[in-house]
């Protein structure tokens, strides 16, 4: 069943009870108001009937009742009998015809105790409200005043009550059923076009498309604006995915494309050095540099590969507090080994003292990397400049500036991703790798890299890192 038809017999349900109870509570009051307005009529004419009564007294000072005529408080629907106090009838009106007032022993019980009070009787298929009053004389009761009144009337009007109200009921239970079926559909118009959105996004994949909504922010718009959220949210995660996969798509056919060639090489130097026998030394020993060679463009490769894939799978960088112009000092040594261009390092002094939270081993790589960038992409009579100053905001700015071929526009968009190289000039034997690792190294230092570059006039990479807050 679905939910528009729960709704509709939830509604058209508490609507019956409603009903049900309400009408019970108009028949019930409607006969209660009936018989006491019959009970008072029936009141009112015994205390006429009393009110005529007549007492008098003898010589020898007894007492005696005198009745009236009981016909003269009779009416078509109104009889009156009168008994003694042994239930014989001394007089009854003349419209009971052969018919008597029923009385039974705990009517005479209950009149001998002097109370007055209400029975209903049913006789011959008639139904009698009688109110029972003791006649009482000298503090004793001498006879019983009955005054009864059909209640088949009463019980005609609540039997046309009854029916209206059975063929109300049925009514608004009809109409309950078709308004709630209404409201109901109404009501979740707006889920059926959420379900509706889902639906063609399971279809099509259409993450973009949102559930249109401009209602109320009740709980409908609530929903909808949840429903929206939620699919935003799995828009980047998809997005991100797609872009993972992509991304690691890519790493594999490019790690397998670097591993294959070094390995060709290999493979192509020792199938040689089989052929030869030994029999020339000069080529047995230019093979053997090449093995040599590859191996290490190998074990590089490999160790920038573990690298990544310790980044990939959320490995944080151990930080402790050190001294960066000690670190600095110790690069600007050994650089010069990297090439030929000329190197100048500027600026240390001016931050001597200066620490960091910091990886020493890891921002030594960050260093080497773009300092090998720099002399291999310089040529001889280039230079190339190592600069380190603090600036006004109180961040460490490390620079290493290149005069070499520099990088075009639409390159710099990628330097930073994995495998990518700007073009053959620029491949020679690099892994593509090196920035990658150091644009890693520098965001879990909480830092930020930076590039600038034109064609043949150069490139500066400017690493930001903050200082650590004496005191």
């Amino acid at each position: 069943m679905t939910l528009r038809w729960r709704l509709t017999l939830l509604v058209t349900f508490i609507l019956s009870i409603a009903f049900l109870i309400l009408g019970s509570l108009v028949y019930f009051l409607m006969g209660r108001y009936l018989t006491g307005s019959i009970d008072r009529s029936l009141a009112f004419r015994a205390q006429e009937v009393i009110g005529s009564i007549k007492v008098e007294s003898s010589f020898l000072r007894q007492q005696r009742i005198t009745l009236p005529d009981v016909n003269v408080f009779a009416a078509p629907d109104i009889f009156l009998q009168i008994v003694d106090r042994e239930g014989f009838i001394v007089t009854r009106s003349s419209n009971l015809g052969r018919q008597t007032l029923p009385i039974r022993p705990q009517t005479l019980i209950q009149a001998n105790q002097g109370k007055d009070f209400f029975t209903t009787e049913e006789i011959d298929n008639y139904s009698l409200r009688i109110y029972n009053v003791p006649l009482m004389l000298g503090g004793q009761t001498v006879g019983i005043l009955q005054v009864a009144r059909l209640l088949n009337p009463v019980k005609k009007t609540l039997g046309n009550l009854r029916q209206v109200l059975i063929f109300l009921g049925l009514l608004a239970v009809f109409i309950a059923t078709v308004l709630g079926y209404v409201l109901a559909r109404t009501a979740l118009k707006p889920i059926e076009r959420l379900t509706q959105v889902a639906a063609q996004i399971g279809e099509g994949r259409d993450l973009a498309q949102r559930v249109p909504y401009h209602g109320p922010m009740d709980e409908i718009g609530r929903l909808a604006a949840t429903f929206n959220a939620m699919l935003g949210r799995l828009q980047k995660a998809y997005t991100r995915l797609e872009e993972a996969y992509s991304a690691q798509r890519r790493f594999v056919a490019d790690a397998s494309h670097e591993l294959r060639t070094p390995l060709t090489t290999i493979r192509g130097n020792i199938d040689l050095l089989r052929k030869m026998k030994g029999t020339d030394m000069a080529i047995q020993e230019e093979a053997l540099a090449d093995i040599a060679s590859e191996a290490e463009r190998m074990s590089r490769l490999i160790n920038n590969l573990l690298t990544l894939a310790r980044a990939d799978a959320g490995l944080e960088i151990v930080r402790q507090p050190m001294d960066i112009t000690e670190l600095l000092h110790e690069v600007a040594r050994q650089a010069p080994l990297l090439g030929e261009a000329a190197f100048i390092v500027r600026g240390l002094d001016s931050i001597s003292g200066c620490q960091v939270l910091g990886n020493r081993d890891y921002l030594k790589q960050l260093l080497f990397i773009l300092l090998d960038n720099a002399f291999k992409y310089t040529p001889g009579e280039g230079k190339i400049e190592l600069t380190a100053k603090i600036d006004p905001k109180g961040f460490l700015l490390i620079r290493v500036k290149d005069t070499g071929i520099g990088i075009t526009p639409a390159d710099l968009e990628h330097i930073f991703e994995r495998f990518y190289r700007a073009d053959t000039t620029r491949s020679s034997s690099g892994t593509g790798l090196g920035l990658a690792i150091a644009k890693w190294i520098v965001e879990q230092h909480q830092g930020e890299i930076k590039v600038e570059s034109r064609v043949g006039e150069g490139t500066v990479f400017t690493v930001v890192l903050p200082l650590l807050q004496k005191g």
